[in-house]
């Protein structure tokens, strides 16, 4: 029997797992919360930005980056969670920044992400250990040194992304921060595709090329074209 967790992870279980499983979920337990966790914290970090679209819709596309990447790099399912969890919640910390300082920069940010993730996060039953590593890369998101993990990593490179296209950065400029930063293949073949798509160079003959190599196919293949 199988038992899937979070809409994209299964489980092997036995029937009387199973059963015990089921009781708790009807029991209102940790099971339950741990399907459906990460859709509350989203519909959470909207209404904590409600009528502010801008800042929705920007971590709305880091969360959609980050499992994507996670996905494209194998991640396993208890570092996918904290990834989802900690890019839902990554810029938590600029409303406070804003309230307390009339700013948000990435340090303001770093500073004061940390709490409020961790308030949000307990408020929703999260496990500590999970708490305590989001709140690490929450606090350290705008640090692209020493990143410890492939979540840390794939974060940075989601939310580098994002900002590329938000803040309107020159390719020159992308490409330069793009070569230090992204080290996943999976962020690598989206910045680039994203950003530098391969172009073909044409020729000045290009068109007459074209239509002598098909010319040339249709000889070799014997077919018949009735004029």
């Amino acid at each position: 029997m199988w038992l899937s967790v979070n809409g994209y992870a299964q489980q092997e279980i036995s029937a009387e797992q199973y059963t015990e499983k089921k009781w708790q979920l009807q029991d209102g337990s940790r099971e339950e919360d741990i399907m459906n966790r990460i859709d509350r914290l989203y519909m959470e970090m909207i209404h904590y930005y409600q009528g502010d679209p801008k800042h929705i819709q920007h971590f709305v596309k880091v969360h959609d980056l980050s499992r994507l990447i996670g996905q494209g790099e194998g991640l396993d399912e208890d570092t996918m969670y904290v990834l989802e969890a900690a890019a839902l919640v990554h810029d938590i910390g600029i409303k406070v920044g804003m309230e307390k300082y009339g700013r948000s920069d990435g340090k303001t940010q770093e500073a004061e992400g940390p709490a409020a993730a961790r308030e949000m996060l307990t408020a929703l039953g999260f496990q500590e250990r999970v708490i305590r590593r989001v709140e690490y890369l929450v606090g350290h998101h705008h640090t692209y040194k020493d990143i410890d993990g492939l979540d840390y990593q794939i974060l940075v490179e989601a939310d580098f992304l994002v900002n590329y296209f938000e803040d309107g950065l020159d390719k020159e400029h992308i490409k330069k921060s793009a070569e230090k930063i992204f080290k996943t293949e999976t962020g690598k073949k989206i910045v680039k595709d994203m950003f530098f798509p391969e172009t073909f160079p044409k020729s000045e003959t290009w068109a007459q090329d074209a239509l002598q190599d098909l010319e040339d196919f249709i000889e070799e293949q014997g077919i018949y074209i009735r004029q």
